[in-house]
């Protein structure tokens, strides 16, 4: 039965006949590991059309669903997998290609009648950077994104046809849903289509011309099968075998999705460093000499190999092709060894690169508890308070207020003309309030008109008075647990704060002995006017009041207040205000501590007796 079918096939395909072929092939020099470069390259090819292709079927190219698409593919093991596979077989085929251009050149692979397979490989070069380019982007996060807006302005920079490059890649003047869908068709459709037509040529000459010589063993001839396809074999399971575990053990990044307000710091993947540092050499109106005019002459020079080749005796042919192998190894590996140590020794860079895989991290955390809404995976990080809140700060607050701890990390004011908010509500943070060191310092009044105010006069004559310093900072302490808990903050105050009795002797005390209601107001103690509510003191709906309008009659009405602008003065055109209320919103929550926080699945929670217990996510 399989003979009939075997000689039923034959008759309508011919089969056995290019089988007859391939079997026939022999190697001039006997078999060598160096020749399984082309066959890793082949297959390695067939693995990325492959999984590409599985993963189109999920992935969608827009800017509101692309990161979707992809973090819906990373929920699965298979569909990390599969994109990781992707994603590190993509690196080994550039990797590969390099060490078969190596072998081909170093043995003279090119020359006649060859020319057509060294040009075609050539051809397939650039193409194959395209790919990559390409693809990058396509999981629209936020370091792809500015990948492709600056590989886009580097096209743009090339004599006469950069415009039409950089429209190409990008679709218009700005980078957003149709340069993904740009980018879709030309690394999925186009740039294939061109790759696979050069590689039909490609094959079909060096299927027709053989495996060269390589010099030297000549006559030896040994059949192709089995001797190289074993080792063929061997070293594809051997990479494809790597790539596996890569992509099981690691999987293929996922960044931050792109958001135009996130602070950008590109950089290109590693094999296009070289030119990246080499555009430090060429700035401004010469940029394109790195990155056309060198590059162009460079495949040139190439190209013209075979030729320039005949005119030169063995020796000194032998000699150039070693030259031109040592020459372009060294100066890749420098400038790209150099444009990394760069970014290893910034420290700014570093700092960004932390905070990138931070927000990322963030983002896919977010992603898991809340799915992606139909606004784009940017509207998760511009919904958060841990995210949104230090950035609207920083942009609106920082001007005055730092929010750093004591060792200075967080937003740090250039010129800090007001306290330091890190904290602000705590219990902490209000005993240095009335601590008589401290409150005139740099992190409360030091650097407003409040340094020599009634307050600072207050605390200090309190301790001026006391006959028990000890004691008083323990009422004083009491006192900072009693406002703490006006702020509503579970788990955010310092250890006690939940003592009903240590809050009501601190409520006792604000209101009796420490004089607290001479100037300000708690619940139906003292009165409006002088100084700021302690009533609600740090709680959502007060720090919401008090961004709003700073001189309101809660706070500081009239000449009380100390340049504090009011960020949201008119309720009813919010158009007009400095910040909108789901901008306040963010700031009040983020400073109060509270956002979505995920926990690790084990260990659940236990209570006394060993049972299980909900959790709770802090601030809600």
């Amino acid at each position: 039965m399989i003979r009939r079918f075997s000689d039923w096939l034959d008759a309508r395909t011919d089969y056995r006949r290019f089988l007859a072929h391939l079997r026939g092939r022999t190697l001039p020099t006997g078999p060598s590991w160096w020749f399984t470069s082309a066959s890793c390259l082949f297959w390695l090819l067939v693995v990325q059309v492959f999984t590409g292709l599985l993963l189109m079927t999920t992935y969608s190219p827009s800017t509101t669903s692309a990161w979707a698409s992809v973090h819906y593919i990373e929920q699965s093991p298979a569909g990390a997998f599969v994109r990781g596979v992707h994603y590190f077989a993509a690196h080994a085929f550039i990797i590969l290609f390099a060490v078969h251009l190596v072998r081909v050149l170093v043995t003279g692979a090119f020359r006649a009648p060859r020319e057509l397979i060294w040009l075609t490989g050539l051809l397939l070069m650039p193409l194959l950077l395209a790919w990559a380019v390409t693809g990058n982007p396509l999981c629209a996060s936020q370091k792809g994104m500015a990948q492709i807006e600056v590989e886009g302005n580097i096209a743009g920079s090339t004599p006469v046809v950069g415009p039409a490059l950089r429209h190409l890649l990008v679709g218009g003047d700005e980078v957003g849903h149709l340069t993904l869908t740009r980018l879709y068709f030309l690394h999925v459709a186009l740039i294939p289509l061109l790759a696979l037509g050069l590689l039909a040529l490609h094959l079909s000459q060096v299927y027709r011309h053989g495996l060269t010589p390589a010099g030297g063993n000549a006559g030896r001839s040994t059949p192709y099968w089995p001797y190289q396809t074993a080792r063929n074999a061997a070293v594809v399971a051997a990479v494809l075998g790597g790539i596996a575990l890569l992509a099981w053990r690691y999987g293929a990044p996922l960044d931050a999705p792109a958001d135009p307000d996130l602070a950008q710091t590109p950089r290109p993947e590693w094999y296009f460093r070289c030119l990246f540092e080499l555009r430090r050499y060429f700035t401004g109106d010469w940029e394109f000499v790195a990155t056309s005019l060198l590059p162009a002459a460079v495949l040139t020079f190439f190209v013209s190999l075979p030729w320039l080749d005949r005119r030169l005796a063995p020796r000194a042919g032998l000699a150039l092709r070693a030259l031109i192998v040592a020459g372009a190894g060294a100066g890749f590996a420098w400038l790209t060894w150099s444009s990394f140590h760069r970014d290893w020794n910034d420290d700014q860079y570093q700092l960004a690169q932390a905070e990138a895989a931070d927000l990322a991290d963030r983002a896919r955390a977010l992603a898991d508890e809340q799915q992606v809404p139909p606004q784009g995976a940017a509207w998760l990080l511009r919904q958060d308070p841990k995210t949104r809140g230090p950035w609207l700060f920083a942009r609106h607050c920082a001007g005055c207020h730092s929010h750093a701890d004591a060792q200075g990390q967080g937003i740090l004011a250039a010129e800090p003309s007001a306290p330091n908010l890190s904290g602000f509500g705590t219990a902490e943070w209000i005993e240095g309030l009335l601590d008589p060191e401290s409150i005139a310092g740099p992190r409360y009044f030091g650097h407003t008109k409040f340094a020599e105010g009634d307050m600072a006069s207050h605390v200090r004559q309190l301790f001026a008075d006391a006959a028990d310093a000890e004691a008083l900072r323990g009422k004083l302490r009491l006192a900072a647990q009693a406002l703490a808990a006006e702020a509503e903050r579970p788990g955010l105050g310092a250890a006690g704060a939940q003592d009903e009795t240590a809050i009501a002797e601190g409520r006792a005390l604000i209101t009796g002995e420490l004089g607290c209601t001479d100037c300000h107001k708690f619940h139906d103690n003292g009165e409006l006017g002088s100084a700021p509510d302690l009533t609600g003191y740090g709680s959502y709906a007060w720090l919401t009041e008090m961004i709003g309008n700073p001189q309101g009659e809660r706070f500081y009405p009239g000449d009380h207040n100390d340049r504090m602008p009011a960020f949201a003065k008119d309720p009813h055109q919010p158009q007009r205000n400095l910040l909108s209320p789901q901008e306040i919103d963010l700031v009040v929550r983020w400073l109060r501590g509270e956002w979505y926080e995920p926990f690790p699945p084990f260990p659940a929670p236990t209570d006394a007796r060993g049972a299980s217990v909900p959790r709770q996510v802090a601030g809600r």
